[in-house]
C-alpha cells in the first residue's frame, strides 16, 4: 500500500506508470512536461522514490519504475478508476469532473472505503437483481433534486404508501411499513 508515500509522490508514480506503459522507460523531461513541473522537481522526487526502492534512475538517465514501484503505481491508479467510475456511472458526474474529484479522493480515501466501494462497484455489474434499473432512476431522481424539484413518481409511490399505512393504522390491522416505491428520499427541500 502506498499510504506512506504523499500525494504529490503517488501522482509521480503514478505518471511514470502511464508515460511507461509502452516502452517501459521515461525520461525526467517527459515526467516534467506531464505534470507541468520544473526538471529540478522532478529530479527531487526521484531521489525521494528511489530511496524508497520504488524507481531507478541513475542521474541523467531513464527512469524505470521497479517491482515495489510499479505494483505501488498499480494500487494508486486502482483507486483513481474506481473513485472515477463510481463518479461518473453512479453519481452522473461528467468526464472531466469526475476525473478530477477522483484524482483528488484517490489520495485521502482509506483503504475500508475503497474496498467496500470496490465491491459495490463491482455489485453493479455483477448482481443478478436490476441494479442498473435502480441506478438509471436514480439518474433521473438525481436531476430532479438538482432542478430544485422531486421526482413526481416517487412521490406518488410514497403517498400512496402512507395512506395505505394510515388506512390500516385506522382500520386496526398491521399493515407493512416497509417501503414500496424505488426510494424514500427526502420529499420536501426543506428537510
Amino acid at each position: 500500500m502506498s499510504r506512506h508515500l504523499s500525494p504529490n509522490m503517488e501522482m509521480y508514480l503514478k505518471t511514470i506508470l502511464r508515460l511507461s506503459e509502452g516502452g517501459g522507460a521515461v525520461r525526467v523531461k517527459e515526467i516534467a512536461a506531464s505534470l507541468g513541473v520544473t526538471m529540478p522537481s522532478v529530479s527531487g522526487a526521484l531521489r525521494s522514490l528511489k530511496a524508497k526502492g520504488l524507481v531507478l534512475h541513475a542521474s541523467y538517465g531513464e527512469v524505470r519504475l521497479s517491482a515495489r514501484g510499479r505494483r505501488t503505481a498499480a494500487e494508486i491508479h486502482q483507486r483513481f478508476e474506481i473513485l472515477r467510475r463510481f463518479l461518473t456511472e453512479v453519481l452522473n458526474l461528467d468526464a472531466r469532473t469526475a476525473a478530477r474529484d477522483a484524482c483528488e479522493i484517490e489520495h485521502v480515501v482509506g483503504g475500508e472505503t475503497l474496498r467496500r466501494l470496490i465491491i459495490f462497484m463491482d455489485y453493479t455489474t455483477h448482481c443478478r437483481m436490476d441494479v442498473r434499473k435502480v441506478i438509471d432512476h436514480f439518474h433521473e431522481y438525481l436531476e430532479w433534486r438538482l432542478a430544485g424539484e422531486h421526482c413526481r413518481e416517487c412521490e406518488a409511490e410514497v403517498e400512496a404508501q402512507q395512506t395505505e399505512m394510515s388506512t390500516s393504522a385506522s382500520l386496526g390491522s398491521k399493515g407493512s411499513t416497509e417501503a414500496k416505491g424505488k426510494c424514500n428520499g427526502p420529499q420536501s427541500m426543506d428537510s
